[in-house]
């Protein structure tokens, strides 16, 4: 149960034995990519409960940056929102849109996007992103493909577990031109342990807040 909706959701159940295949050991020593998305982790736990609490919108466009199995572009969806869901991974996406099937959600598109390359597409009034963080050198390219993304007067919504890793994070997007507020969270999460972290809130500095009540 998150924000009082239940969820129902598949992932790998051996994760072990994802990292220990050689074609996984293959593709990180081509291009570093590992499986991250293959399980749920808290922080999108975290942003899925914050949205249905305090983003609702109905007919509102967001995107959802590298969402893994798709709690929180189902969540989003679920709150009104019509949301585009992208990974690099194409095994994600597969898992993403099953699991928006099963939660009888429909997404607007899923399709690959990796924040190695800044969005080309068109700019969302609310753009999702839950643990991109997990290591620093993640922090501008990430800052910079959520600048790219959102729209004028558009709101990001980063959630993270409190890595350390997210050092940094703060003054790599006040130098793209963003306002950020940081909320401290924590739910429950699905096995009955609380999930503590901080959600983000990003606006352009200047521009009207219209697209979302993000809320504190």
């Amino acid at each position: 149960m998150i924000a009082g909706l239940a969820f129902e959701l598949i992932w790998l159940a051996d994760m072990d034995a994802v990292l220990d295949d050689p074609r996984t050991r293959a593709r990180f020593a081509r291009d570093e990519f590992m499986p991250y998305w293959a399980v749920p982790w808290p922080a999108s736990i975290l942003l899925a409960e914050h949205v249905l609490n305090n983003a609702r919108r109905e007919g509102g466009c967001a995107i959802e940056l590298a969402c893994g199995i798709g709690l929180v572009s189902i969540a989003a969806a679920r709150a009104g929102w019509e949301v585009t869901a992208t990974d690099r991974s194409p095994e994600a996406l597969r898992f993403t849109r099953y699991n928006a099937r099963i939660n009888g959600v429909r997404l607007n598109c899923v399709r690959r996007s990796d924040w190695r390359c800044l969005w080309r597409g068109p700019r969302f009034e609310l753009v999702l992103a839950s643990d991109v963080l997990f290591e620093r050198r993640n922090v501008a390219p990430v800052v910079r493909w959520l600048r790219s993304a959102v729209a004028p007067g558009g709101v990001v919504l980063l959630s993270d577990p409190d890595r350390g890793s997210a050092e940094g994070f703060r003054t790599a997007a006040e130098s793209e031109g963003f306002r950020v507020e940081g909320f401290p969270r924590e739910v429950v999460g699905p096995h009955g342990l609380p999930v503590r972290g901080t959600v983000y809130r990003l606006t352009a500095a200047g521009d009207p807040i219209e697209a979302a009540d993000a809320g504190r």
